[in-house]
């Protein structure tokens, strides 16, 4: 009959208790694994939803640094607020494109990077400035808040490690080429403050996202 083995004894049942408890072992052990990419796309999505407080950010104090550090002629001013301008317009497409691609991790991973990318390039513009808008010899604490606030203020808004210093870098970069080259009155201690302040925020940056980050080639920085 049906309910008969071949040898006529009656089959054992599928669901074994063996079975079930290994198969609960099994989903138990998946479980840090779905975390973990759970985590991972609640953080790709929450990055780059601040693309747009970030770009506001970068807007907002750039008109200040106009209006509180410009030293140079309308042509320069024009020319660092074009270059800062075509950073945030990058930073909002990015936003546009992310949200219209389903919240895959794969889709929020390219455009995290392409983000990250972008800040990098904001760096740089941000960075044009020390050349472009400060003038040969501006007020050294003013030019040390030119290089030191937009990183301040975007920390808290990414919180993005490697997207932060994917802009810090470019910003201390120029500024301390500007500080030796223009230069700026008593360049020495401008240089070291600057490096010891940025400094620290990067050590600080990479320290706390050393044990779940690490940073492939390219300019992802992650």
């Amino acid at each position: 009959m049906a309910l008969t083995e071949s040898n006529g004894s009656l089959p054992r049942p599928d669901a074994s208790p063996a079975r079930l408890a290994a198969s609960s072992r099994q989903a138990l052990a998946g479980l840090p694994k779905i975390h973990a990419e759970t985590s991972e796309t609640a953080n790709l999505a929450r990055f780059l939803r601040s693309a747009v407080t970030a770009g506001a950010a970068l807007i907002l104090l750039g008109a200040l640094a106009l209006i509180l550090a410009g030293g140079a002629g309308i042509q320069q001013e024009f020319a660092w607020s074009v270059l800062v301008l075509i950073g945030v317009a990058a930073m909002l497409r990015s936003y546009i494109k992310s949200t219209a691609q389903a919240f895959d991790r794969a889709p929020l991973r390219q455009s995290a990077r392409d983000l990250r990318a972008i800040l990098f390039y904001a760096g740089f513009a941000w960075g044009a400035g020390a050349f472009l808008l400060l003038g040969n010899n501006p007020v050294p604490i003013t030019g040390l808040c030119f290089a030191v606030l937009p990183g301040v203020f975007l920390l808290p808004l990414l919180k993005d490690r490697a997207a932060c210093l994917a802009f810090i870098a470019p910003v201390t970069g120029l500024a301390a080429i500007a500080i030796i080259l223009e230069p700026w009155g008593d360049a020495p201690v401008a240089l070291a403050m600057l490096l010891v302040v940025q400094g620290a925020i990067a050590g600080g940056l990479y320290l706390s996202g050393r044990p779940r980050d690490s940073l492939p080639a390219g300019l992802s920085l992650r």
